[in-house]
């Protein structure tokens, strides 16, 4: 998410160990932002801070301090996400609170029936916690009860500062599979159950696609306005089915030695995190970054006896497998 390890002051935080498991006391953080997020659209005259942190259903840690501090990365996260927290009150007491029109989308002219429908869509697909609620809210309210979802889609927490960023057109900086990334996020979009953002990769001067939930650490967002969209993009069309790419966990290094001649054809097909090194022998050795290494071993196959898996040896054990399958 948007930096908020450090105290509104910026020295270190010194948080609990409520804070840092968010499921330790109270509920879960995204369900309390979405809690405060109300408790402030609500309010006309504002709230003051220990009227926030001392409301029990918002799930404050019971320590003052570690309260205090809570609450001021809550307020910071929801300011990050675009949220207008307004300070309203005389310097003696400070309140706060978010004024509906401010919030709120514009009016979109929406029938009864295409608000119920926009409430289907949202409870079909569900978001992880309130967020899909969240998103009607926006638009003016909930009716109804929600369906069960069909599907599901992990919230990360980068998601909301890269809507942002892509919606307000500014650059974004962090850190991928070890190496620093400078993008311009055109788009997100989703695919077999996860969050990608689409966008031109100043560090590459390329069109880069990255699953949200592999980014590592924190995420910077610079300024709005840094970077125009083509009209006709699609962020969907930038999703090639590279079955390797999909599944839980983290990505290991597959490591294959492609023969002399037939580089050309494996290294862009291997996908543009695929790193290649040409050898002395004229082969070459290509790094496969996969989630699931067997879809790899698939891919390898098409290939013949042109590309042998060097590592792991899970992977080689796979391909072996498959071959003495072959000749049984």
């Amino acid at each position: 998410m948007a930096r908020s390890a450090n105290g509104p002051d910026g020295a270190p935080s010194d948080t609990t160990a409520s804070e840092r498991d968010p499921k330790a006391d109270g509920p879960d953080r995204r369900e309390r932002l979405l809690n405060l997020l109300a408790a402030l659209i609500e309010t006309r005259a504002g709230l003051t801070r220990e009227d926030l942190t001392g409301n029990p259903t918002l799930g404050y840690p019971p320590n003052p301090v570690s309260a205090r501090r809570a609450f001021e990365r809550d307020k910071a996260t929801l300011r990050a996400m675009g949220v207008p927290i307004r300070d309203v009150g005389d310097d003696a007491e400070t309140r706060y609170r978010v004024d509906p029109k401010e919030y709120y989308l514009p009016d979109l002219d929406l029938t009864a029936d295409e608000l119920a429908a926009l409430h289907v869509a949202v409870t079909a697909i569900g978001v992880e916690s309130n967020t899909g609620e969240g998103a009607l809210m926006k638009l003016g309210g909930i009716e109804g009860t929600g369906a069960v979802p069909i599907a599901e889609l992990p919230l990360v927490d980068v998601l909301a500062p890269l809507f942002e960023a892509s919606r307000h057109r500014a650059l974004v900086h962090f850190a991928y599979r070890g190496r620093r990334r400078t993008l311009e996020p055109w788009g997100l979009t989703s695919k077999f159950g996860h969050w990608y953002v689409v966008g031109f990769d100043r560090t590459v001067e390329d069109m880069r696609v990255f699953r949200a939930d592999r980014v590592e650490g924190e995420l910077d967002v610079d300024a709005p306005g840094a970077f125009a969209v083509p009209p006709d993009f699609r962020a969907d069309s930038y999703l090639e089915d590279r079955p390797w790419d999909y599944g839980e966990g983290r990505a290991v290094d597959v490591v294959v030695r492609v023969d002399p001649g037939h580089e050309a054809a494996f290294v862009p097909a291997a996908g543009p995190d695929a790193r290649a090194r040409h050898q002395a022998d004229g082969s070459t050795l290509v790094t496969i970054p996969a989630v699931e290494v067997r879809a790899v071993v698939n891919f390898v196959l098409g290939f013949l006896d042109h590309v042998e898996i060097v590592e792991p040896a899970e992977a080689r054990k796979m391909i072996v497998g498959i071959l003495e399958g072959w000749v049984a």
